[in-house]
């Protein structure tokens, strides 16, 4: 959030227009196979049929967004003139248990899932209230 304030004293000094959008996590086509986020280990562990290593005992729950709404909202932001935060995310969640096993049957794989210890800074709960993005910009996640 220091970004966030940051961005409004910019403005308020410039007499510029800022948007600012808080962005979920977001999946698609050209993700990095090591970037570390839990989408492309997921499937790269499966791929390989090595274990799925889960943080806790999978009950965490996560929402994902497409990159296409993604950048549907982003320009839906840029191009509007609401200048408050905005949440672009997908407001459905699953467990992080629940994902691994889609991954893994999805991608046919032997792969057994693995519970590791939780790590400290983990949220139990990742899910984006939309409700600004729906009423300010028209947007919610499509796919």
């Amino acid at each position: 959030r220091v970004a966030e304030t940051m961005m409004y004293a910019y403005k308020n000094q410039n007499n510029v227009s800022v948007r600012i959008a808080r962005i979920f996590n977001t999946f698609g086509p050209r993700m990095h196979p090591n970037d570390g986020r839990v989408v492309s280990n997921f499937i790269i562990q499966s791929l390989q049929n090595k274990d799925i290593t889960i943080y806790g005992d999978g009950s965490q729950t996560r929402s994902f967004q497409y990159v296409d709404d993604l950048v549907n909202g982003l320009v839906k932001l840029m191009n509007g003139d609401y200048d408050l935060p905005v949440n672009l995310g997908n407001p459905d969640e699953y467990s992080i248990k629940d994902f691994a096993t889609k991954i893994r049957d999805m991608t046919g794989s032997k792969s057994e899932i693995q519970y590791l210890p939780k790590v400290a800074d983990d949220p139990t709960q990742r899910e984006p209230d939309i409700t600004t993005a729906k009423r300010e910009l028209g947007w919610e996640p499509k796919v």
